[in-house]
């Protein structure tokens, strides 16, 4: 489904990405790992458009991506969340995930923060936020969720665009273990219903349990890709994190 070759990407002397090349199944799980500093976030930006490459090409179905900006990769089927969550934070959360939906309609953006302009998309909208677990607060203000919830409320968002490439940047970093394994859940049901994913993540037990393909990076470059286990087996893989979550 996404294809790179080579791509490369540095700023100013520093080599962030550097001749990476991969190819993400389409309906897969797909993990992309590696110690802090290995260029993962970097990658995914190059991935979803918020940067161009220095080098390399990069096709979805067949499309060529060099120089599409997000905006329009969201059109195409591609959407992502953030590290660091970004919601429209003092409107409600129904607001927020009907905003989602004018990404393949016709509107002016600003209507879909219209309650009668834009009240069609709300039963969709609800049916999202009930599969995050957020059915309940749908009219409560998006910024006094606690943590975890602003970071489901993002995913429900992106669902919102209809994407057919979901990608993903670190959803569990903040999240306790009953959040971790409520995200482990949604994600394999986002699959089951033919969503093909792209996750970066530090959590290890959540890759290994979830992932069916793992992507290593480390200082810019492909270290090694195979299945979990393949993984965690890996020598390389193992001397890259020091001895850490993979050591025997």
């Amino acid at each position: 489904m996404l294809q790179a070759r080579a791509l490369t990407k540095s700023f100013g002397g520093v080599r962030a990405v550097h001749e990476v090349s991969l190819a993400v199944p389409e309906k897969s799980i797909f993990a992309l790992i590696g110690p802090n500093g290995a260029g993962k976030s970097t990658l995914l930006n190059l991935l979803s458009g918020i940067y161009q490459p220095d080098a390399g090409t990069l096709s979805y179905r067949s499309a060529n991506l060099i120089g599409q900006p997000a905006y329009r990769r969201v059109r195409l089927g591609i959407a992502r969340t953030f590290q660091k969550i970004r919601l429209f934070k003092q409107l409600t959360l129904l607001e927020n995930v009907r905003a989602g939906f004018h990404i393949h309609q016709d509107a002016p953006f600003w209507q879909y923060f219209v309650r009668p302009a834009s009240g069609r998309f709300d039963a969709e909208a609800r049916e999202l936020l009930d599969f995050v677990g957020l059915g309940a607060r749908a009219d409560e203000r998006a910024g006094a969720l606690p943590y975890g919830q602003q970071r489901m409320l993002e995913i429900a968002r992106a669902l919102a665009t209809q994407p057919k490439l979901f990608m993903l940047d670190e959803p569990a970093a903040g999240l306790n273990a009953a959040e971790v394994e409520f995200l482990l859940q949604r994600l394999v049901d986002i699959s089951r219903r033919g969503v093909t994913l792209l996750v970066v993540e530090h959590n290890m037990d959540l890759v290994m349990n979830v992932a069916e393909r793992v992507f290593v990076m480390d200082h810019g470059v492909p270290l090694y890709e195979g299945t979990p286990r393949e993984v965690q087996a890996n020598p390389a893989v193992i001397e890259a994190y020091l001895g850490g979550e993979f050591a025997a």
